[in-house]
């Protein structure tokens, strides 16, 4: 965001000052003298206007010509100006014979920050989303407003995963549950965009409901991906221009041992959850010691949730002044999917199942035919 060439010219602490502001979304405006103090002396009111004015012109502010009262204490409205007078200290001007003095203030460029309006949570199979509760919880506790947050559970499934038309069975199911919540939402005044945290198998339903025609109305805002089995090259690109979602953090865990293996026996997933997405228009965060949930724990939620937390800055913050020490660029994910040993490998899964079943009836078979036999009736 600050560029290597402010850095170079003014050094890293004023630099990282003016990332924070812009980070925070809480300083509309910044005045000169007012950040020279904050940095505690270590720049003047000079150094700081020439540094905001050099941010100014590789457009991260946007300054704004005012005029202050001649005791640099207050600045000048167009009534103050009109009427010759500073209307705070009550300077009047052709008294003084002093003039006002002219001067720049910087405001940030773009949207300063966004309302969490409301949100869904989708979580993988077999498991009760046990970690939607306390998401849910914090959610309530981090916002001054109400965020409804929808908790989708599509109970437990075993053998489904392995079969597609399960898939797009469930992905049925949560685009109605969705489709609801949405007309419910409109009713109460909110966004019909809501925000979505999908983990897990929830994160193949999700794509899968992006993909069925019937429900191309449906709409998200921001959406964070943890734990996910979605293909690392998924086309998110394509998403984004159609408007289907605002936007996607993945949020990889490096000792997620679960997705690795995802590719080789559910269709139509990949390991992004350990690899990241190579798409442009993704933000990849690698956590080198989260597992598969570890996003979840209280501990995680408290963290990322919490202010300046990873999730908290994605979902309300402007996305072109997003950082994190952790991002992953999608120029280094290396990934390509191998078709032929995936179906080999669930080829062999279903052989087992197969055998496994036909062993089990004849297993009852024979049972029966022993009772039948030592009833005498055989």
């Amino acid at each position: 965001m600050i560029s290597e060439r402010l850095r170079e010219r003014f050094g890293d602490r004023i630099a990282n000052a003016l990332a924070q502001r812009l980070e925070s979304g809480e300083a509309p405006v910044i005045e000169p003298r007012e950040f020279a103090a904050a940095l505690g002396g270590s720049h003047s009111p000079r150094e700081a206007a020439d540094f905001l004015e050099a941010a100014a012109a590789e457009g991260l502010l946007a300054p704004v010509d005012v005029h202050w009262c001649p005791k640099l204490l207050h600045r000048l409205d167009e009534d103050d100006l009109d009427n010759g007078r500073c209307a705070a200290c009550g300077v009047i001007f052709s008294e003084t014979g002093e003039e006002p003095v002219p001067g720049r203030i910087y405001s940030v460029a773009g949207e300063l920050s966004r309302d969490i309006d409301w949100l869904i949570v989708v979580h993988g199979f077999n498991t009760r989303g046990w970690w939607q509760e306390e998401f849910s919880w914090r959610i309530a506790n981090k916002l001054r407003y109400s965020a409804p947050t929808l908790i989708y559970k599509y109970g437990l499934i075993r053998l489904g995963v392995l079969f597609g038309f399960r898939h797009r069975q469930l992905a049925r199911h949560l685009g109605l549950r969705i489709r609801q919540a949405v007309a419910q939402a409109r009713e109460q005044g909110r966004g019909e965009r809501p925000n979505a945290v999908i983990h897990s198998f929830g994160s193949k339903l999700f794509i899968t409901l992006l993909d069925l025609p019937e429900f191309r109305d449906l709409r998200f805002g921001r959406v964070i991906a943890a734990g996910s089995v979605v293909p690392p090259d998924y086309d998110w690109s394509r998403r984004i221009a159609q408007a289907r979602v605002e936007a996607v953090m993945n949020h990889c865990g490096g000792r997620d041992l679960a997705v690795p293996f995802a590719h080789f026996t559910i269709p139509g997933t990949g390991p992004s959850g350990r690899h990241g997405f190579s798409d442009p228009a993704t933000i990849n965060i690698l956590d080198p010691d989260y597992g598969h949930s570890s996003c979840f724990s209280p501990e995680a939620l408290a963290l990322n949730l919490g202010k300046d937390g990873v999730w908290d800055r994605f979902l309300r913050r402007p996305l072109d002044r997003f950082s994190d020490p952790r991002l992953l660029s999608p120029d280094s994910v290396q990934w390509r999917p191998r078709r032929i040993s995936s179906v080999l490998s669930r080829a062999t899964i279903m052989i087992l199942l197969i055998a496994l079943a036909l062993a089990g009836a004849l297993m009852v078979v024979t049972c029966a035919g022993e009772l039948l036999r030592h009833l005498g009736l055989g």
